[in-house]
């Protein structure tokens, strides 16, 4: 063993950045020896290869991106898209998706290039460009539209792709989401089974997938339990507070007495409509949402919603994405997390 790594292990000294020069000293090999082991080669014996990695270890050593990247030709860079929406950090669903995207990257290693759906990103096709450039080895998209179709181009190209909270029902783009289906259905049978008999909806923007399967989950319990589906009862609310708030003054017209919001944000907005209209909830008119943001539980009453994985849509886009990249093997999967409803109490099981 050389003297400099002795000199290290004796003392205890740790240097602020430990290169593979230093492990070669520290072992005794050559920093050519020490990069084929680092990397796996099967050309460096196991019992040099383990001791390289041990020293590694002890070392506090550890690879830049730069460098992992010029020896795979990777630049361990992931492009993460989200809608160009006002203010959009402020609204807790995206708070809660970029998070679970950034913590699994952060795992893995990988940094995280921030790009807005804006006209331009998609005019002058930045979402090929970042490919072609070599710039990033894959791409997410939280928050996609109906309408975003042209992002079919990036896997006729090859590269690796993954929607997270959504797809595309006629084209085969994998995708991590949740049961939106499934949210829908048990929120209207929950009410159904609290003993609502004009049961209203406030959906969000239907050129949004995961607003159109809620809405069909609705649809499938009234019908399952012998109610008529009436369109009178269905009022848009676009995935906002002040939309929940304007659609519940219309649904309250018209004498329902309770209601299944979308999302959290849009049960919020239905609360003040009730209220300010004299009303109680639960006694009067019943409410489930859909997310179970932070805030849900803190509403007065509390919120009874379907809680949404938000947080691990985005850790298992990312883990997917990453294995695509790595294997370089591009593969359609369709990914569907399980929900859940959590009974609170703006919804009553006497009445």
């Amino acid at each position: 063993m050389k003297k400099g790594g002795k000199k290290m292990e004796e003392t205890g000294e740790k240097k602020q950045y430990v290169t593979i020069k230093d492990i070669a000293e520290y072992v005794g090999v050559s920093t050519a020896t020490v990069s084929l082991a680092l990397s796996r080669n099967p050309r460096i014996p196991d019992e040099t290869r383990e001791k390289i990695i041990d020293a590694a270890k002890k070392l506090g050593y550890r690879p830049s991106t730069l460098a992992r990247g010029l020896v795979k030709n990777k630049t361990y860079t992931i492009a993460l898209v989200i809608p160009q929406i006002k203010r959009i950090f402020v609204q807790a669903y995206f708070a809660l998706s970029v998070s679970g995207v950034y913590d699994e990257l952060t795992e893995h290693g990988y940094k995280l290039l921030l790009e807005m759906a804006s006209y331009e990103f998609v005019r002058r096709k930045r979402y090929l460009r970042l490919f072609r450039e070599r710039s990033i080895d894959g791409m997410i998209y939280i928050g996609s539209t109906l309408y975003d179709t042209y992002l079919k181009e990036i896997l006729e190209e090859g590269y690796p792709f993954v929607f997270v909270g959504s797809y595309l029902p006629d084209i085969k783009i994998p995708y991590v989401t949740g049961d939106n289906f499934k949210g829908g259905y048990i929120a209207t049978k929950h009410l159904i089974s609290c003993g609502y008999k004009r049961i209203g909806l406030i959906t969000g923007s239907l050129n949004v997938v995961s607003a159109v399967d809620r809405f069909k989950g609705y649809k499938k319990a009234l019908k399952e339990n012998g109610f008529g589906f009436n369109p009178k009862f269905v009022e848009k609310g676009h995935f906002s507070e002040e939309g929940g708030y304007e659609a519940m003054k219309k649904l309250i017209k018209k004498k329902v007495d309770a209601v299944f919001a979308g999302n959290d944000l849009m049960a919020q907005g239905a609360y003040r409509a009730i209220k300010e209209s004299g009303l109680r909830i639960p006694q009067d008119i019943g409410v489930v949402g859909m997310d179970d943001l932070p805030s849900a539980s803190l509403l007065d009453p509390p919120l009874t919603t379907v809680k949404y994985p938000i947080y691990e849509m985005g850790r298992v886009g990312v883990k997917k994405l990453i294995e695509m990249s790595e294997k370089g093997i591009i593969s359609y999967f369709e990914e569907v997390l399980p929900v859940k409803l959590i009974f609170r109490k703006s919804t009553s099981k006497v009445r």
